[in-house]
């Protein structure tokens, strides 16, 4: 009898002490932490778009691949967020360790994509109303490419071809100029020849910023004084 009551309050012991290791194990943790007015192409489990984040000894943007419970994005907005960060006890397949609710609106700044002054105003419009085919590639004239770009004014993001793979990525416009960041793609084989074009043409985006115009229904992207890509106006489809 003695030997069972034993045996009974082991068990009894290493369940009080799983159980209140348990507890220490999903306790909530408050972070703070500011939200970027625009998300960044990323891959998790599979391609994704990714909160841009900084916390209290962040130095540069980091990806945030999860949800955050109770958050009402809006692009184009800058948040400053007090959250709840709990650590699942049990973490799904694919999913994150952690559990992440809104506590508090600390900040919200309306950040500027400086679009300035009606004229510039009018010119993005005619950017975004439209499709962009490429026709012409460091100085090379580009018969009849498939690549192509859309850009949505909505989320600034764009997406495309390259002429063998959908492209997509960030971007953003200033007066004069238009910045492309992040850029990401399927994963398709093609041709050599056509893997090697679009290679260049991607590259020549990834990154870079260039000073654009628009003439004679051409949309024109410049590093420095020389012209790298010439794109032409088609119609853009209704989705």
């Amino acid at each position: 009898m003695k030997h069972i009551l034993k045996n009974f309050g082991t068990k009894l012991i290493l369940t009080v002490a799983f159980i209140a290791g348990l507890s220490i194990y999903t306790k909530a943790e408050d972070i703070r932490m500011v939200i970027k007015e625009e998300r960044a192409n990323c891959t998790g489990v599979g391609p994704q778009t990714c909160y841009l984040v900084k916390y209290s000894n962040s130095k540069d943007w980091e990806f945030f691949y999860g949800g955050i419970v109770g958050f009402n994005y809006k692009p184009g907005y800058r948040y400053t967020l007090l959250v709840s960060r709990t650590k699942r006890a049990n973490v799904p397949a694919d999913a994150s360790m952690y559990i992440y609710r809104v506590k508090r609106v600390i900040k919200t700044q309306r950040i500027s994509q400086g679009i300035e002054g009606s004229q510039h105003t009018g010119a993005i419009d005619f950017v975004y109303n439209h499709k962009w085919k490429l026709i012409q590639m460091d100085g090379i004239t580009q018969d009849e490419s498939p690549a192509y770009l859309i850009f949505h004014r909505e989320d600034q993001r764009f997406n495309g071809s390259g002429g063998c793979n959908n492209i997509f990525g960030g971007y953003e416009f200033s007066k004069g100029a238009i910045t492309f960041q992040q850029i990401g793609s399927t994963m398709m084989a093609c041709s050599e020849e056509a893997m090697k074009a679009e290679n260049t043409f991607v590259n020549l985006l990834n990154d870079k910023t260039f000073r654009y115009d628009i003439a004679d229904q051409t949309l024109n992207f410049y590093l420095g004084n020389k012209l790298v890509l010439m794109f032409g106006m088609t119609d853009l489809e209704i989705q």
